[in-house]
């Protein structure tokens, strides 16, 4: 499947793709209903419905087979890749607004065969929050069958993923970077502990891609849709932990929050969710028994009768309605 994730990056990086997404979108995810889903099935049909498309192909045929030869590469490494369509593919993205069109990662694909939590916050966070995360975090993780999910930041996301590595829990790191430019050069460390226990680090930009800023709210959308929902930690107003918050809202999941002090502009962001309608969280026992309900909607998809937004519905019989394509 190399070719097709190539195919897939030479599409996003050009003006065709940014005109025709979501058509794009909804070819691959037909063509992997149908089985179909390679480079020469998505070549065929987008010829078919753009021929004016064929000289701008026929031009970027160098860089594709230079790219397929690199994805191979990687690949070799232990490097995996999946497209929109695929078997891989979480289900959860395509709910999403803007689903990736195809990433790739390291280790295990811990969403299909788990739940998850996204866990977010500051990167400068109270020593309260440490500790509150300390006790009660981590007692709801060693209590659970669980993935845990966040960016990778220091501070909130690092305690996250480490108290789930304790737990020998699986964790995921989705990056605002490359998978070979990781981001912060710390993650270098984890890579290991993760992938042998069972998660892994995620990304759907270009595996040279250097961390950039404006990646980050573009990132944490993943973050939103990979949980089932998404724990605040500290968040405050016009932060990236409060965008991803606010992008979970958007992926219909919910937002439990850990509340502060008024007072506290570390909160702020927190208190303004909890305004808006987002599920105050106090402890250990809080979080099981809110996960708990949330942990059968992925018991229900296991078994094919899963939502996938805009793309359709499944049924009893993991049919699935095709109305939309």
């Amino acid at each position: 499947m190399t070719k097709l994730y190539a195919l897939s990056q030479t599409l996003k990086a050009h003006a065709f793709y940014r005109a025709h997404r979501d058509e794009v979108h909804y070819l691959f995810f037909r063509l992997g209903l149908e089985n179909k889903l390679t480079a020469e099935h998505v070549l065929d049909a987008l010829m078919q419905s753009h021929p004016e498309w064929i000289d701008s192909y026929r031009s970027s045929l160098p860089a594709l087979q230079q790219l397929e030869e690199k994805t191979k590469a990687l690949q070799d490494q232990g490097y995996h890749f999946v497209c929109l369509g695929e078997s891989a593919y979480p289900r959860s993205f395509y709910a999403m607004e803007e689903p990736p069109l195809a990433f790739s990662y390291i280790g295990k694909p811990l969403w299909m065969n788990r739940p998850c939590l996204s866990i977010v916050g500051s990167r400068e966070p109270s020593f309260d929050s440490l500790q509150w995360m300390e006790k009660e975090m981590a007692a709801f993780l060693e209590s659970q069958n669980i993935g845990v999910i966040s960016g990778g930041a220091r501070g909130v996301d690092q305690k996250a993923h480490s108290l789930s590595l304790r737990a020998h829990q699986p964790t995921c790191i989705v990056l605002p970077s490359g998978l070979g430019q990781l981001y912060p050069a710390n993650l270098k460390e984890w890579v290991q502990a993760i992938v042998e226990q069972g998660g892994c680090l995620l990304s759907e930009y270009d595996h040279a891609m250097p961390m950039q800023k404006y990646l980050f709210p573009h990132r944490n959308r993943l973050i939103a849709a990979l949980g089932l929902a998404t724990v605040i930690i500290e968040a405050r107003l016009r932060s990236g932990t409060l965008i991803t918050a606010e992008q979970a809202c958007q992926a219909g999941r919910p937002v439990w929050v850990l509340p502060g002090h008024p007072q506290d502009p570390h909160f702020s962001g927190s208190l303004q969710l909890l305004m808006e309608g987002a599920t105050m969280i106090r402890h250990a026992e809080d979080l099981r028994a809110l996960f708990t309900v949330e942990a059968l909607s992925f018991d229900i998809n296991l078994v094919g009768i899963g939502s996938y937004g805009r793309f359709g519905t499944t049924g009893s019989d993991d049919s699935r309605d095709l109305s939309l394509l």
